[in-house]
């Protein structure tokens, strides 16, 4: 995986890759090597600069722009109740893989609010597999993306779909690849017009909405009276509302669905839908962003390459929990996801009175796939850098990265060291 982002990086770079563009990138090429042989692996390095070149820039849809946008999804709702789902997503026997909430990958530095249904033929043609509303309800939104960056040549569409199914219960699709004739006869300018949430069009559970083909389906639900307590300043958060709001997405479907997809999931303990906030008052545990950068909205320019760069995550890993995990925002220009040479100390039990704490960075381990899971052993390889974290009183953190050094070489905080807060 490292190999992939390093090859990429001068596309990154050069163009600042959004978040979610960027993520559908990464986690479908990830993903993709999930079907493919060791000898394919620079066929898809390859694949990955084509998709990077011919990338599509961003509109509302993707943005959050515009502080109205929570009450828009929630306008004329009609029940105030949770909203079960009925349906999954993809005919099951389409899925391959079920990739959790709470992963980080490439400009994902925190952990990431949806999941993935991977489809069981990874690259298959476009439009190949149907999806299908959860739960009755409305479709509310719909964006898309289709224009290249730098060239403004049009690439085929993909859209993303927000669903209300109560002033509760909001669902979520993206990557879609082509709209049902139901749903485009509905929106039929929104290839043209990029973007509509003037809308509410009625679907029943099971109703075909679209198909995806060649790449995953992002989905999750949003659960608007829930405030997740482990993101300990929603209002850091801004530039995607909808993140606080992140439900667990299995518990939402009857028992005997939930066991289908768990059967497939990656994630093997609870909750099974992953976990993505882990903020606790007072110790390191948690997402931070480096005073000054506009929270998780970041800023670009004065030396921040992309929005992420001032992210930083110190957490758990979301497939194999016993692994602590460090994904920093700028390392050495990059985005870059690490496990801990000893696997100490807990990040939940440093605080102030700890002060200075040392890690040694090493490589973490990359699962693709349920044999994966089944077979891991820890091991620890060369040590790739360090960082020196020291908790501060009132939810700032003082942090200072040493990339290519080890522990020894490594005594203590220089000029260099910035001021995170959360």
């Amino acid at each position: 995986m490292n190999n992939i982002l390093l090859a990429l990086k001068p596309f990154i770079l050069k163009y600042k890759i959004p978040l979610i563009i960027l993520s559908t990138f990464l986690l479908t090429s990830t993903l993709f090597l999930i079907f493919k042989p060791e000898e394919k692996i620079k066929e898809t390095i390859d694949k990955g600069g084509e998709l990077i070149e011919n990338i599509t820039e961003e509109n509302d849809s993707e943005t959050g722009k515009g502080s109205d946008r929570e009450s828009i999804w929630q306008k004329d709702c009609e029940s105030d109740e949770r909203v079960s789902m009925k349906n999954l997503p993809m005919n099951l026997s389409d899925v391959g893989t079920i990739i959790p909430q709470g992963m980080v990958v490439g400009g994902h530095v925190t952990p990431i609010d949806h999941l993935y249904f991977s489809p069981i033929i990874f690259n298959s043609p476009r439009d190949k597999y149907p999806v299908f509303a959860m739960a009755d309800g409305y479709i509310v939104e719909i964006g898309t993306r289709e224009m290249v960056v730098g060239t403004k040549e049009k690439r085929a569409i993909e859209y993303r779909i927000i669903m209300q199914h109560s002033c509760q219960t909001i669902s979520y699709f993206d990557l879609v690849t082509s709209l049902d004739d139901s749903i485009l006869s509905q929106v039929p300018n929104i290839d043209t017009t990029k973007f509509a949430s003037d809308i509410r069009i009625p679907i029943k559970a099971g109703q075909e909405i679209g198909r995806i083909g060649g790449q995953t389906l992002d989905t999750a639900i949003y659960n608007m009276d829930l405030t997740l307590p482990g993101l300990l300043t929603p209002s850091m958060y801004g530039s995607e509302f909808w993140k606080v709001h992140t439900d667990d997405f299995i518990t939402y479907f009857p028992e005997n669905l939930q066991k289908e997809m768990n059967s497939i999931n990656l994630r093997k303990f609870k909750p099974y839908s992953g976990k993505i906030d882990y903020d606790i008052p007072g110790k390191l545990v948690g997402s931070w962003f480096e005073k000054g950068t506009n929270g998780y909205g970041g800023i670009q320019g004065e030396g921040y390459n992309a929005y992420w760069s001032g992210h930083l995550h110190i957490g758990f890993d979301a497939i194999m929990p016993e692994n602590i995990w460090i994904s920093i925002g700028d390392f050495a220009g990059s985005a870059r996801h690490f496990y801990v040479k000893g696997n100490t100390p807990n990040p939940e039990k440093v605080g102030v009175s700890d002060g200075i704490v040392k890690y040694q960075l090493i490589e973490p381990a990359n699962f693709m796939s349920l044999e994966q899971v089944a077979n891991y052993k820890r091991s620890e390889g060369q040590v790739l850098g360090v960082i020196l974290l020291q908790v501060l009183p009132d939810e700032e953190l003082k942090v200072e990265i040493f990339p290519n050094k080890v522990g020894s070489a490594v005594s203590g905080f220089t000029s260099k060291a910035k001021v995170y807060e959360r």
